[in-house]
């Protein structure tokens, strides 16, 4: 209780006090704070329009959708809004490429072996019906390429002195060789095989990339047609432009 007393008697002595004080002449300085109690204009703030605009666009999204939506459900994978009858539609004729004669297969590695007097192409079948083609180009480079019906699937492209044979006798179809320069050889065989890859024309596909890779009979006596160098990284030009058959070093093509 005596505490509550003295604290009472205190309190008492400042409001006296305070009452006793006179009221300052100029104003006082409040600095920043005196921003404080001021409102922001809206045009420094555009906040409030900008959800506005947002919030219109989704309700115009949402409307126009709803439109497509129900346009695009009444003609479901249809072209043409005309109904047809069935017998009417011409059907797309099946793609035989992975399923063709092997007489077929045959008549065309020999025209493409023809072709080219220091190139010599193999064929055989030891998976059943798809052909395997061994390559032996010059004294160069030795390939396997891998058919898949008349279409070509993967290519491994080895050094001459590297065998094309695993140690059962069978052809290797996955081992890369063991030299940098033909790893590269390599990758961009895969690269000509799908650039030249074409259903419609398998012919012509067949001799272009046999074509493109018969330009590597050269491969270490050609010069870059960019900086005009035999050597670049202690590399020849392993790649060969796709049309113009030119040699360029991996890092000149770019």
């Amino acid at each position: 209780m005596k505490v509550m007393a003295d604290v009472k008697c205190h309190l008492r002595e400042l409001e006296t006090q305070v009452a006793g004080l006179n009221p300052p002449s100029n104003p006082v300085n409040l600095g920043n704070t005196g921003l404080l109690s001021l409102d922001p204009s809206p045009d420094k703030l555009p906040l409030y329009y900008q959800l506005l605009d947002c919030y219109t666009w989704m309700e115009k999204v949402h409307c126009y959708s709803t439109i497509m939506h129900s346009l695009f459900s009444g003609n479901n994978l249809k072209r043409s809004s005309i109904s047809l009858p069935y017998s009417a539609k011409r059907r797309r004729p099946a793609s035989l490429n992975h399923n063709v004669p092997q007489q077929q297969v045959d008549m065309l590695i020999q025209g493409v072996n023809q072709m080219f007097q220091d190139m010599t192409l193999n064929i055989s079948r030891p998976f059943g019906n798809n052909a395997v083609v061994q390559v032996t180009l010059g004294r160069v480079l030795r390939a396997v390429v891998t058919f898949k019906g008349i279409l070509i699937e993967w290519v491994v492209v080895r050094a001459y002195n590297e065998p094309l044979l695993d140690e059962d006798g069978k052809v290797d179809l996955y081992t890369p060789s063991q030299y940098k320069v033909f790893q590269k050889v390599t990758d961009n065989a895969n690269a000509a095989m799908l650039n030249f890859c074409s259903p419609g024309f398998s012919d012509l596909s067949i001799r272009s990339f046999f074509t493109w890779l018969h330009s590597f009979v050269s491969l270490f006596t050609d010069v870059c047609k960019r900086c005009s160098n035999h050597l670049h990284n202690h590399m020849p030009p392993t790649w060969r432009e796709f049309r113009t058959l030119d040699p360029v070093h991996e890092e000149c093509k770019a």
